[in-house]
């Protein structure tokens, strides 16, 4: 029954933003979707097929140093798209920001496990930013 849907789904094409397609799932049920057909070429089927993304990316970089050996306990990714990364660390920082302005207003009384919480915030962000600076280099 799964290898009649799928077949039925890789046969039948969209000729028209109102068109709708019928897809019977088992002998007695029926599902109206749509079906949105993208040409083989498409950039989004290059990536997906390719496996990999063709902009810069993250390189495999280690931080949070736990123990007496200095052995690092985090590390970001190799492969991730340089700019989700820096998005991520943008979020990161910016957090940071704000709550150390709360604390400079007198909004917020820091803590040290708060203080240490903020401390490895910035470290995984900068872990971040760094790993695609690293990316960027190899990829000249």
């Amino acid at each position: 029954m799964a290898g009649d849907s799928e077949q039925a789904g890789n046969s039948l094409k969209r000729r028209s933003p109102d068109e709708v397609r019928f897809v019977r799932t088992s002998e007695n049920e029926i599902n109206f979707e749509e079906e949105i057909v993208m040409n083989k070429h498409t950039e989004v089927n290059e990536k997906l097929n390719a496996g990999t993304f063709k902009g810069p990316v993250t390189v495999a970089l280690s931080f949070a140093r736990c123990n007496i050996e200095e052995q690092d306990l985090y590390g970001v990714r190799p492969g991730v798209p340089a700019v989700d990364a820096l998005n991520q660390a943008s979020c990161t920082l910016y957090s940071v920001k704000k709550s150390l302005e709360d604390a400079g207003m007198s909004e917020l009384i820091v803590t040290p496990s708060q203080a240490w919480l903020l401390h490895m915030a910035i470290e995984s962000a900068k872990a971040a930013i760094d790993s695609v600076a690293e990316g960027l280099e190899k990829a000249r």
